[in-house]
């Protein structure tokens, strides 16, 4: 049988070699003075992993005392890889958690509050947070991650093919009517070696969510005791984004490289998250631009998720005032941490004339007030694999909408009810 600490092992596999992964918090002598070493963990593998690295290199130059040590993974791994540790007693002392997986760690008692930090002498102001982002970070009254930033989906503009049909892109759609005469005009456009489109679908759970939202859907009742998926309003907006395929002009989803085409210039609107745009950037043949999604249903909504910084529970006094002092930092100074491709989530750096200059990011924030996470549930990957089939079922038109829905609303409610009878319960409307 595999020993607990060989299960823990086996699980992280190849960060066994990343210096005092494994090991609990270390303090080090330099130069005549003590220092604590702090183990970060992240799945910013990305351009935002190199701009993390420059914010943890000058952390550690200003505080010499403190020396901090990131470790990237994939996120596609970093959760299993997360839990795994904390249930083996080695996570490390800071941790990111995306704010739809925060409820899952909470319970475990692998995080902990913040609010003790937060209030004291040096902490943070509370007030400059956006209390809908500063919210969706609690459970039981109590906040367990500081948001350092919400990327929110907005809508990726090509400008010259607005011009080309002859829509002025510093104006882009904003409602249904103006959104589908793009759509109209780019598909009338001469025919190329490639289909060109107004629109397309990229990521599925996050544009079906928003669809769902706008038109004033949810997924569970008040309680979070019912899983209410196949509702109206989330039928209504499903069958809103499967009628531009129906009327050809659309493509649907498996019939074309979303995000590609858009790079390529094919598309001329696309809704996709803000840390997309480090694509972009890189990229000097597209004249592209940022705005807000346009509204559909009747509600102002956008999916949104936030990178939380996390702590340990657990850690001794000194071990935590200095992951507190690192979690500060990165706080205070996420205004770099948005030119790599993000949303502050501090009203005082959102208002920032430095800000204003980061165009797209700048144009995403307006949706700062209406953006909807996902519901906090402890099976929320559970969850989101049940949501997201159903929107592509829809999209790709393998079912009607009260089907597909209906099914994975079943689904849930099963979850929902072996956790209810393992003992498991909790969490809350986003």
């Amino acid at each position: 049988m595999m020993t607990p600490r060989r299960a823990v092992l086996t699980a992280l596999g190849g960060l066994i070699a990343a210096p005092g992964l494994l090991s609990g918090c270390s303090s080090n002598v330099i130069g005549g003075r003590k220092q604590t070493t702090i183990r970060f963990w992240n799945g910013f593998t990305g351009p935002d992993g190199r701009t993390m690295l420059g914010l943890v290199r000058k952390f550690n130059e200003e505080n010499p005392d403190v020396h901090v040590v990131m470790q990237r993974m994939d996120w596609g791994t970093f959760y299993n890889k997360l839990f795994v540790a904390g249930l083996g007693g080695r996570a490390p002392e800071c941790f990111v958690l995306h704010t739809r997986a925060m409820l899952r760690f909470a319970l475990a008692g692998f995080a902990t509050p913040l609010d003790t930090f937060v209030a004291s002498e040096n902490g943070l102001p509370e007030a400059d947070f956006e209390p809908g982002v500063w919210d969706a970070t609690t459970y039981k009254s109590e906040h367990f991650g500081i948001p350092l930033d919400v990327h929110a989906m907005g809508m990726y503009t090509n400008r010259a093919l607005l011009k080309e049909v002859d829509w002025n892109p510093d104006t882009p759609p904003v409602n249904t009517a103006e959104f589908i005469d793009v759509c109209k005009r780019v598909r009338k456009l001469p025919k190329q070696e490639s289909e060109r489109y107004g629109f397309v679908f990229t990521n599925l759970e996050t544009n079906g969510y928003t669809l769902i939202r706008q038109f004033a859907g949810n997924v569970f009742s008040p309680d979070m005791q019912t899983c209410i998926l196949n509702s109206p309003e989330n039928q209504n907006g499903l069958m809103f984004g499967r009628s531009l395929i129906d009327d050809a002009l659309v493509p649907s989803p498996e019939n074309f490289d979303a995000w590609i085409g858009f790079r390529q210039g094919r598309v001329a609107m696309a809704f996709e998250g803000i840390y997309m745009l480090a694509d972009l950037q890189r990229q000097k043949d597209l004249d592209y631009g940022g705005a807000p999604v346009p509204q559909f249903g009747n509600t102002k909504a956008v999916w949104a998720d936030s990178h939380n910084l996390c702590m340990r529970r657990g850690l001794d006094a000194p071990t935590a005032a200095a992951t507190w002092r690192f979690m500060r930092f990165l706080s205070n100074n996420s205004l770099d941490w948005a030119l790599g491709g993000q949303i502050p989530t501090r009203v005082s750096q959102l208002e920032s004339p430095e800000f204003a200059k980061m165009e797209v990011q700048a144009q995403f924030a307006k949706q700062v007030k209406i953006v909807k996470y996902h519901p906090k549930v402890p099976f929320i990957f559970e969850y989101l694999t049940e949501f997201t089939l159903a929107v592509e079922k829809i999209l790709r038109g393998r079912e009607k909408a009260p089907t597909a829905l209906k099914t994975a609303e079943d689904n849930i409610n099963r979850i929902i009810e072996r956790q209810r009878k393992q003992g498991v319960s909790g969490g809350d409307q986003a």
